[in-house]
């Protein structure tokens, strides 16, 4: 059984024993950058079920969250529902290392 395979399991139970920690962290390295947070584009790359996206999808510009895992995504998905509607986030599947975004496109990355 491959590593994708059990995050697709765990994915169901998975908020369950993580928690967005270090939010805080990544808040004050994105202030340090040129542009406001307000106008910021941040990439989630390994999304999960979008324990980071929720706590930050409101602090920034807008959120393009990626991940590999399919349920994982369809999580994140379910708790941004009324962020993606508004265009505050978009998910994507795919490899963070083949990412469906043009170069330049994102301002940090998570």
């Amino acid at each position: 059984m491959s590593t994708y395979e059990n995050y697709h399991k765990t994915s169901q139970v998975y908020d369950k024993t993580r928690t967005a920690g270090g939010v805080d962290i990544i808040l004050k390295a994105m202030e340090e950058g040129n542009l406001p947070l307000s106008e910021q584009v941040l990439l989630d790359a390994g999304c999960g079920t979008g324990l980071y996206s929720t706590a930050l999808v409101n602090k920034v510009r807008r959120i393009e969250a990626v991940d590999l895992n399919a349920g994982m995504l369809s999580m994140a998905q379910g708790k941004l529902r009324a962020e993606e509607k508004q265009g505050r986030i978009s998910f994507h599947q795919a490899a963070i290392n083949s990412l469906p975004l043009p170069d330049k496109s994102v301002d940090a990355v998570m």
